[in-house]
């Protein structure tokens, strides 16, 4: 029994620890390892990132430099590792490790308490390997922060319970937020989803509560310097920077730099964007890109498939001239392809487990990829979902083994029951330690067998 229990700890325990290292020593390696970061370490909104936390430690400013884009809350993050380490990046990058490390922490007890220790062990592996997760940490992005805020508000929205799990929910939620405001919807959605599943008014009422007193600060702030309601940032820019002739399903560098035509005229889109104060703008940024839909509908649902086929590369459309690289690129697009429908088909079957939790996670999918269609397309968008996306696939793996390893068939379990997972409505699912020569039982399928016992589909 002692030899059993030392197994039992010593190989999570070595795989946390493995996991641990190969995070941190990622790190100081991202800017050699990754060819972006390779040729520039500051890569895209890196730049804006590290100026204004740089600006923010060394004059106390807080200065947004893309509109009124900018969520605060990992640049206030950025400013505090400067100012203890100094305004140096490879700091930052080692947090982000410690913020991946917590990101794979949510997902191996999400996992857990959906199915058990093998599917969490499984998607601590995945998670830990998973391309987007691992490579995100050597960038300077918002995503860094937003991923371990994503998981545990989707843990606390599963199983935290009463007032005290609503209030520790919404605070989570509204510093997601305040890190990726495009979240901020979001808020109403789980708080229906918790009323829907509770049946009661109180959680749902602390939970909107706290995570509003969570944004308030912030959104009072910036409202008041620019004189007009602002919750956390506006999307007019970004979203016409996202919708317009030029857009290949992301986001155009150079396009202030370029023309537009709306209404018969042609202009400069600076011309167009010419209101004094960025609030204004912003309203005029929105009134174009919706005046461009109007008058282009089909360019638009155009440009949509192209933002979905940039969400479903690995690594983007690229179409590179070396035909062995073109060769790899095509491998790893089926990899992910294979990642994905594995995933779908692991939430697929979460619904006959915990239908309440596959309902949640269809919901926060589906908002990511609702943002997707009206911004932009591509990997780092559907981060917030990878880690639903990784439990799902790490089900349906198990899943699939068993039914590699196992026939079908029905008996009744001897000897001592123990739980495994948790069921719709708080209730475990059981299986037997003697059955049989089945390692895990089929948590997903019990069937009734009797008052006091329970069958399971092996």
């Amino acid at each position: 029994m002692l030899t059993r229990l030392r197994c039992v700890w010593s190989l999570p325990v070595a795989l946390w620890l493995a996991i641990g290292v190969l995070r941190l020593a990622y790190a100081p390696l991202a800017t050699t390892l990754d060819p972006l970061l390779r040729a520039d370490p500051l890569h895209g909104d890196a730049i804006v990132h590290h100026r204004m936390a740089t600006r923010l430690v060394r004059t106390g400013e807080f200065q947004l430099e893309k509109g009124l884009m900018v969520a605060p809350a990992y640049i206030f993050l950025m400013g505090g590792v400067y100012a203890l380490a100094g305004a140096t990046p490879l700091a930052v990058r080692f947090v982000n490790a410690l913020l991946g490390l917590l990101t794979l922490w949510g997902i191996w007890r999400l996992a857990y308490r959906l199915a058990g220790d093998r599917v969490a062990t499984i998607a601590l592996v995945l998670g830990a390997f998973h391309p987007h997760l691992l490579m995100i940490t050597g960038w300077l992005y918002t995503e860094n922060l937003a991923l371990p805020l994503a998981v545990w508000s989707l843990y606390g929205l599963c199983y935290w319970q009463g007032w005290r799990g609503a209030l520790g929910t919404g605070i989570l939620l509204g510093l997601l937020a305040l890190t990726r405001a495009n979240f901020l919807p979001f808020l109403v959605i789980a708080a229906v989803w918790l009323a829907v599943r509770t049946r009661h008014w109180q959680p749902p009422a602390v939970l909107l509560l706290s995570a509003m007193l969570t944004i308030a600060p912030y959104v009072a702030f910036i409202s008041t310097r620019h004189g007009a309601f602002i919750p956390i940032g506006l999307g007019g820019y970004v979203f016409l920077w996202a919708n317009n002739p030029y857009a290949d399903g992301g986001y155009d560098p150079r396009f202030l730099e370029r023309t537009l035509t709306l209404g018969g005229e042609t202009r400069p889109v600076r011309a167009w964007l010419d209101a004094p104060d960025p609030v204004a703008r912003d309203r005029q940024a929105l009134h174009l890109a919706l005046q461009w839909i109007r008058e282009n509908p089909t360019a638009w649902l155009q440009l949509v498939g192209r933002k979905i086929a940039l969400t479903l590369s690995a690594f983007g459309l690229q179409n590179p001239e070396n035909r062995a690289l073109a060769t790899a690129l095509r491998i790893l697009d089926f990899g992910y392809w294979l990642f994905l429908g594995l995933a779908g088909y692991g939430l697929w079957r979460l619904r006959v487990a915990n239908r309440a939790a596959a309902g949640l996670f269809a919901l926060f999918i589906g908002w990511v990829l609702l943002t997707i269609v009206l911004y932009a397309g591509g990997s780092r968008p559907l981060l917030p979902a990878q880690p639903l996306l990784v439990v799902g696939t790490a089900i349906a793996i198990a899943d699939l083994r068993r039914i590699l390893r196992t026939s079908r068939h029905q008996h009744t379990p001897r000897g001592r029951v123990k739980p495994v997972g948790d069921g719709e409505n708080g209730n475990a699912a059981t299986l037997c330690d003697d059955c049989c020569g089945c390692p895990d039982g089929d948590w997903l399928r019990p069937i009734a067998a009797g008052r006091d016992r329970r069958a399971f589909v092996c």
